[in-house]
């Protein structure tokens, strides 16, 4: 009974539909597979990049100007370990130096670096004294001891907003 009439599909358009399928998901399986390892790559490059700001900001608040040397070390970090390298060299600016950090992820291979960051250091950042500036004279806020006129924690300057 093989008329005219007869539905269905052959064995071919099925082999065919699956190959096609299959494909399809061979394609979205790949995506998402890339998709997870720049999502892991950007992470940690994030990651690296704050501890060589850190690694700059612990130089730079350290309160002395560093020396010109290489130093080396390894930290963890959000669960992981990390090999940085700090290198400090003078610029042609007296009293101001160049800090150059790279960041590796622990296992990686010695010139596998993730990050590098470089920042300046200047002695007149490191030996600065303590400000002695009075600084409500230039309208900072009000300190303790000073006069308010009406009490309210505001200020008194007759703004033209203030409702009295």
């Amino acid at each position: 009974m093989n008329g005219p009439d007869q539905r269905g599909f052959t064995l071919v358009e099925v082999v065919v539909a699956l190959a096609i399928v299959a494909i399809g998901m061979m394609a979205v399986f790949k995506t998402i597979g890339d998709t997870v390892h720049n999502v892991t790559d950007l992470r940690d490059r994030t990651f690296a990049t704050w501890i060589a700001d850190n690694r700059i900001t612990e130089v730079r608040i350290s309160g002395e100007m560093p020396s010109v040397e290489e130093t080396a070390g390894e930290v963890e970090f959000a669960g992981r370990n990390w090999h940085w390298v700090t290198k400090v060299s003078q610029t042609q600016v007296e009293g101001l130096r160049r800090i150059d950090v790279t960041v590796r992820r622990g296992e990686d291979p010695e010139n596998a670096s993730l990050v590098a960051l470089a920042g300046f250091v200047g002695a007149t950042a490191t030996a600065s004294p303590a400000s002695t500036v009075d600084w409500h004279e230039y309208g900072g806020p009000q300190g303790p001891g000073d006069e308010d006129e009406d009490g309210d924690g505001g200020d008194d300057g007759g703004d033209p907003g203030d409702a009295e």
